[in-house]
């Protein structure tokens, strides 16, 4: 868990005055009578009204009533504010939990789906649709397998994927955490030797496969640089590279998946496996960690994580040769 220190906040005070308001009372005087005609009317002579200077007003009346004195008026005291500064303090010490995650923002009205169908070579054919998703890097994972990809411009990818379990289940992580998941039997798993190395950034890993003491550079010589295609297991003559991810970036998850078909090899001998890291521009000096995935005829899948240090800048175009992260495979021609 990292700290979050927050380096400083900053607060507001909002003060509300009131505002005094007096009413001051007037006095009027009414006069009650039997309506009549304008002509009729007599003008009278209009008296001054003396307006008393007390606290109190006189209202008479020409009914009769008698007169009743108004309350005072108080007068509301003024509002009295603290003068003295109000000082707010923060802590610098760490936190101690880590903040929460925000939760993804679910996108409405978008059709997101994975299907999944197996195909030759213990190979599955995965169709991954979301519309609203253009050009949307998603996130790919099956029995431990990771990797990254990217949507078409339709929001949609046709992949095909090795499968590692006789019932598979494939999971499609899109950008807003959204999830699908599908799921398949592959039965011919068992006809296959399969491993993988998977990573994260620009490692320059690779698995390199010498069948049947084959030699680099030469047919024999399986790797991302020849990596064969299907046609190589007809007859049971060789295995074939995949290289599964989208991008060389820092973000982006990346795995080579060699596979060879044990049930009907051509002939008996050995394939060795060896894990090697091309010394670049992008991982010189630097540490760099992977992890290495292998399941023998459907058996039980065989893990291993690693890291190191590369070498400084000046062994760029160098390989580094790592041994014994993956086991060789022995292969016996069936009589």
């Amino acid at each position: 868990m990292i700290p979050i220190k927050l380096s400083g906040r900053s607060g507001k005070l909002a003060l509300i005055a009131g505002t005094t308001v007096t009413a001051a009372a007037i006095g009027f005087f009414l006069q009650s009578g039997t309506p009549t005609q304008a002509s009729a009317v007599q003008p009278e002579k209009v008296k001054k009204l003396e307006v008393p200077t007390e606290a109190s007003v006189q209202i008479a009346s020409s009914v009769g009533l008698s007169a009743h004195a108004l309350p005072k008026v108080p007068s509301e005291p003024e509002a009295s504010f603290p003068t003295r500064p109000i000082t707010v303090s923060l802590s610098t010490d760490a936190p101690i939990a880590k903040m929460p995650l925000e939760e993804p923002t679910p996108i409405l009205g978008c059709d997101m789906s994975l299907s999944a169908e197996p195909t030759i070579a213990a190979l599955v054919d995965l169709t991954i649709e979301a519309s609203c998703m253009p050009n949307a890097r998603i996130s790919i994972s099956h029995a431990g397998l990771k990797f990254h990809e990217v949507l078409d411009d339709a929001g949609r990818l046709d992949i095909t994927v090795p499968a590692f379990d006789e019932f598979a289940s494939f999971n499609v992580t899109f950008p807003n955490g959204d999830e699908r998941k599908a799921r398949t039997e592959v039965p011919a798993v068992v006809f296959y030797d399969r491993v993988a190395l998977q990573w994260l950034g620009e490692t320059g890993l690779q698995i390199h496969a010498l069948e049947f003491d084959a030699d680099y550079g030469e047919e024999g010589h399986v790797w991302f640089g020849n990596p064969r295609d299907l046609t190589a297991v007809i007859g049971g003559n060789g295995g074939f590279m995949m290289r599964m991810g989208a991008g060389e970036s820092e973000i982006s998850r990346m795995a080579d998946v060699y596979t060879f078909p044990k049930s009907n090899p051509s002939q008996d001998g050995q394939v060795l496996l060896t894990v090697e890291a091309e010394v670049n521009g992008a991982n010189c000096n630097r540490p760099i960690a992977a992890e290495t995935l292998q399941v023998n005829g459907g058996g039980d899948k065989l893990t291993n994580s690693f890291d190191l240090v590369m070498p400084d800048c000046g062994a760029t175009g160098d390989f580094l040769v790592l041994k014994n992260l993956l086991e060789d495979l022995t292969i016996a021609r069936n009589n």
